[in-house]
């Protein structure tokens, strides 16, 4: 099977060409279809349809001057967007020559990546769609590695070093804004030693389970990493510990369907939460911090969801009343006994109390 980057080498660049006069646009085609694959767009509108919906184009060549939406604006939406593909996206600026100095002045300002001066040559067209369709197509190979250098290759989660690089980021940025941040630790003990006695096939199947099950639990907001062969870490901005311990309840229904089971055997793999809040003015190691949260050295706080003795991840009170009001009262029966040991002393207060 061809790889991306194969097929990309085989195949002719996509440049999209947008002018609104009639005879520009034939001009392009006449000098660059017989080399790449070109698309046409005669307004900004049409254009900005095209490369959101089209992730193949990999340079734009636009007319400054345009009824509606100017090259300007276009140039401002592209550099704009939260699409790294977009905001990356070689732009060449076709510009009249009556546009002044301070007009290019502004594009360069704006991001523009080049400019071409109509009446355009052939040669001038074609050199910079050669040069700029290449540069294209290197960044997104860059960006593809580095993706794949990103990722835990059995979950297709965050591996651990793309989780402290996220990390440091993210202290960086709530330490200037003023934000809470906190991990919350996923462990699963006990989870290595059965993926080994279940064999690689099994193993394969359960962690791509558990990949793509945390990985739709999230919030948009959030990042899941595995950080190490039996935990996996949750990066939460903008999120307090409270916060962080009714996140869990999202979790918790999904632990016993993870997968881990295996002809309905009951297996021993235990699982844990760990919140770890991080301080405004931490001032160590993206990697050393992680290491402490992973092994509980959270300053004062406990794990959000205390073990039971059978192993099973407890509930709160305030998790078994959301899980009720969720018609998942299922999900609760297992913990009655712990439930009730905990209310006991409420519910005798409230027989003595007239």
């Amino acid at each position: 099977m061809k790889t991306i980057a194969q097929k990309e080498n085989e195949s002719p660049a996509r440049i999209l060409f947008v002018d609104d006069s009639r005879l520009m646009r034939i001009c392009a085609q006449k000098i660059l279809a017989d080399q790449f694959d070109l698309v046409l767009a005669e307004t900004a509108e049409s254009a900005w349809e095209i490369l959101v919906t089209d992730p193949s184009v990999q340079l734009l060549f636009t007319d400054l001057q345009m009824p509606g939406k100017s090259g300007y604006d276009l140039l401002k939406d592209i550099r704009g967007s939260d699409s790294l593909r977009l905001s990356e996206l070689p732009v060449v600026l076709v510009t009249g020559s009556g546009d002044h100095e301070e007009k290019r002045k502004e594009a360069l300002d704006l991001g523009a990546t080049d400019f071409i001066t109509k009446p355009f040559h052939a040669s001038e067209l074609m050199a910079r769609a050669r040069a700029y369709a290449d540069s294209g197509k290197s960044r997104r190979r860059l960006r593809q590695l580095e993706r794949s250098h990103h990722l835990d290759q059995d979950t297709g989660l965050g591996n651990r070093a793309y989780c402290e690089k996220r990390l440091a980021q993210a202290i960086s940025f709530t330490s200037r804004h003023g934000q809470a941040l906190t991990l919350m630790h996923l462990q699963l003990q006990g989870l290595e030693g059965l993926l080994d006695e279940m064999g690689s096939e099994y193993a394969g199947r359960a962690l791509k389970r558990i990949g793509e099950t945390l990985g739709a639990r999230i919030r948009r907001e959030d990042t899941v990493f595995r950080t190490s062969t039996e935990s996996f870490t949750f990066l939460l901005p903008a999120t307090n510990p409270a916060g962080a311990e009714s996140l869990q309840t999202r979790f918790l229904p999904d632990l016993d369907e993870l997968g881990l089971c295996v002809s309905g055997d009951i297996l021993n793999v235990s699982a844990r939460f760990i919140i770890q809040p991080i301080r405004l003015d931490h001032t160590g190691d993206a990697a050393t911090l992680l290491d402490d949260g992973l092994a509980g050295k959270v300053g004062n706080e406990q794990p959000a969801v205390p073990a039971m003795a059978d192993g099973a991840p407890a509930l709160d009170l305030e998790q078994a009343l959301r899980l009720l009001e969720r018609g998942e009262a299922d999900q609760i029966r297992p913990h009655m006994g712990q439930l009730r040991q905990r209310l006991q002393p409420l519910l005798e207060l409230l027989e003595l109390t007239p």
